[in-house]
């Protein structure tokens, strides 16, 4: 029994020592650390260009085999490690040409991102970190570990270790600066992550890598947290009535596929996107592609809707996150930057489609190409104002063949209907005398039906004035996009008071001078109506859209205000060619007295023969018959 017993121990002390040598994981490395005397956003001594990797096995796409747990609960055999901590909480800051970037290395997470290139009124940096953010506890960078909220509060509020250094143009990502943050907690629990923020562009490079014992741990880490524009602030709703911020947003198989964000209720992956992330009006921060050589990878992105609290008096405000898997060593290309058309376009993976021109296909199609004549005008005259008014002279000039044709056509219509008017008049009178009933109704509808089919009118083409304000109703929703959203155009100034084309008139001058000439407009068109209900109601239409256009971009309004006054030359010209259409006629002795002498033009002999048509005006003396 001793020499059995001797020989168990034996047994178990070499099976022991063969899984030391063979089985176990390797102990980890101790980080670089930075120097605690060093001033906060110096540049810590590492050689040019050497990049410290964030070690550990990379893992496929999302996908994490290895669990933080054994199936029957308990940890995974090995050594934990040493704890690795900062002595205490240190914010510092890292800027380069096209971000201004504040972090702090509790939880080593974003609490600014600024872009200095883009500033607000106040002639204050872009803030794309909004206030709810740290509100609701979320904050870009922020690791978070699945189905365990402690463990994620707690790596979030660790001190982590930071490295900051300066790499060249001999590495792969070029110039720029990378910072990478360390914590372990010496019970096998390890946290490595980095960021790469580039001194040119705005394609920074993020990875994170969260083990347990040397076992990778199935992790995500924050890149976007409710993007906004002024980090949250009170914004005047009134000046701008199109505003977007931290909506979900990806590229699927028909285009951008973009989603409110309080109508996402649970956390959802777009799946294999080309692209994925939040964005706002002018703004957006994407996770891209990869760029390796063997091929393109897509990202996978979760988006997450997050609790914040509530504010006494306040609605709670919806916010939704963006993360992106764990990948171990392998960097993530993510977009932090505006929605310029010309570089998204140039950066591929349809980009450019993050600018919200419209979700339907024909006014995206009309909007996009505006923008790009727009934009390319702007390149000849240097002002966005003047830049509208002449692709706005473009516009009308294209369409004045239409417009042409279709207000002769009207004019001739409306002549018609002024010759028949007084025939139409006494058969209502006629019916009139009769009992109302739906049988006598309907034989005054046919009998005037009747009489217009004789006489060779439509009463219908009277419509065809209307042709071209339908016409041109899809650029002017074009417009409205394309001031809306567009970057180029945000604080564009025009001249005078009118300081950003993307905003409202302060004064409101553009937008009456705009209904003043829209009446003027209407008045030259509508003389030749006779219908005066018709009438009134054009008339009515330039005071409803005065009121309508006080709220609306200064650049739409300088838009249809350009457009009212050419409308008004192209009337004039309508005019005089109708007049001369109608030609010099010979007057008789009766409407010389009733005239004075004057000689008449075709209208009003019209009117006179129209008076003569009537059958209790009818003068059998003349000569005339009906």
């Amino acid at each position: 029994m001793e020499k059995r017993a001797l020989l168990a121990i034996a047994l178990s002390i070499a099976v022991m020592v063969a899984w030391q040598m063979f089985f176990a994981p390797p102990l980890p490395e101790a980080p670089q650390l930075a120097d605690p005397n060093a001033a906060p956003g110096s540049i810590a001594e590492a050689p040019h260009g050497s990049e410290p990797a964030i070690t550990g096995s990379p893992m496929p796409g999302s996908a994490h085999d290895a669990p933080a747990t054994s199936p029957s609960g308990e940890l995974p055999k090995g050594e934990p490690g040493p704890r690795i901590e900062a002595a205490a909480a240190e914010e510092f800051r890292v800027k380069t040409v096209h971000h201004d970037v504040r972090l702090t290395n509790q939880g080593g997470r974003v609490l600014w991102w600024r872009l200095p290139k883009y500033t607000k009124a106040e002639d204050v940096p872009v803030e794309l970190v909004p206030a709810i953010a740290e509100q609701a506890g979320v904050l870009p960078l922020q690791v978070e570990i699945p189905g365990d909220l402690e463990l994620t509060r707690r790596i979030a509020a660790a001190l982590h270790q930071h490295v900051i250094e300066a790499t060249g143009v001999e590495s792969d990502e070029g110039p720029g600066q990378r910072i990478v943050f360390t914590w372990s907690d010496g019970e096998g629990l390890s946290v490595r992550k980095s960021i790469w923020i580039p001194e040119n562009g705005y394609v920074p490079r993020i990875g994170v890598e969260v083990t347990r014992y040397g076992k990778p741990v199935q992790a995500s880490m924050v890149f976007a947290a409710g993007l906004s524009e002024d980090g949250g602030q009170v914004k005047d709703t009134t000046s701008r009535i199109w505003h977007v911020e931290g909506r979900p947003v990806y590229q699927g198989d028909a285009g951008a596929v973009r989603i409110a964000p309080q109508d996402l209720e649970a956390s959802m992956s777009p799946g294999q996107a080309e692209w994925a992330g939040l964005e706002s009006t002018y703004f957006a921060a994407l996770a891209l592609p990869s760029d390796d050589p063997s091929g393109s990878v897509p990202p996978q992105v979760i988006f997450e809707p997050r609790k914040v609290p509530a504010v006494e008096g306040t609605e709670p405000h919806p916010l939704v996150t963006a993360s992106i898997p764990a990948r171990g060593a392998m960097p993530q290309r993510v977009f932090v930057g505006p929605k310029d058309y010309q570089m998204l376009a140039s950066m591929g993976h349809g980009l450019e489609l993050v600018i919200d021109f419209s979700s339907y296909s024909l006014i995206y199609q009309i909007t996009k190409y505006l923008f790009l004549m727009l934009v390319w005008i702007n390149s000849w005259v240097g002002n966005y104002g003047w830049a509208i008014i002449l692709l706005t002279c473009f516009v009308r000039i294209l369409f004045f063949p239409i417009t042409y044709k279709s207000m002769i056509a009207m004019r001739k219509t409306s002549k018609k209907m002024a010759k028949i008017q007084p025939k139409v008049r006494a058969i209502q009178e006629r019916y009139k005398k009769m009992k109302r009933s739906m049988e006598s109704q309907q034989k005054m509808n046919q009998e005037v039906m009747a009489l217009y089919q004789k006489e060779g009118v439509n009463p219908m083409s009277s419509l065809g004035g209307c042709l071209p304000l339908l016409l041109q109703m899809p650029i002017f929703i074009a417009f409205y996009n394309l001031l809306a959203v567009t970057i180029e155009v945000r604080q564009a100034p025009f001249i005078g008071w009118i300081q950003d084309l993307s905003l409202r008139d302060p004064y409101y001058i553009s937008p009456i001078l705009m209904g003043g000439s829209w009446l003027l407009q209407q008045a030259m068109t509508s003389s030749s109506i006779p219908d005066p209900m018709q009438r009134r109601m054009m008339m009515f239409m330039p005071v409803i859209f005065t009121f309508m256009m006080m709220n609306m971009p200064s650049g739409l309004v300088i838009y249809w205000l350009t457009s009212n006054i050419l409308g008004m030359g192209q009337q004039l010209i309508i005019n005089r060619k109708a007049d001369a259409m109608a030609g010099p006629t010979q007057q008789t002795s009766d409407k010389k007295a009733r005239g004075g002498g004057k000689v008449k033009g075709a209208a009003e002999e019209d009117d006179d023969e129209l008076e003569e048509d009537a059958p209790k005006t009818r003068r059998a003396e003349d000569g005339q018959t009906a």
